[in-house]
């Protein structure tokens, strides 16, 4: 089942490439949502310019994804 908490959770795994922490931890997930099997949040990024941001962008994603 789909939850706030799991999203969290499998967030949890995803590492920042140069901190080398999870973004949960980081405080980097924010506005995580789940409405039936949609789920939506956003990752803020230590700079807007970052430069692993693609690869952050799709570990996150995956990460959610696998959850399904």
């Amino acid at each position: 089942m789909l939850t706030n908490d799991a999203v969290l959770n499998a967030l949890s795994h995803v590492m920042d490439p140069d901190l080398h922490k999870d973004l949960v931890s980081l405080g980097m997930i924010k506005d995580v949502q789940v409405n039936g099997d949609k789920v939506s949040f956003t990752v803020e990024l230590t700079t807007p310019s970052c430069p692993l941001k693609s690869k952050i962008e799709n570990d996150a994603r995956q990460a959610v994804l696998s959850m399904t």
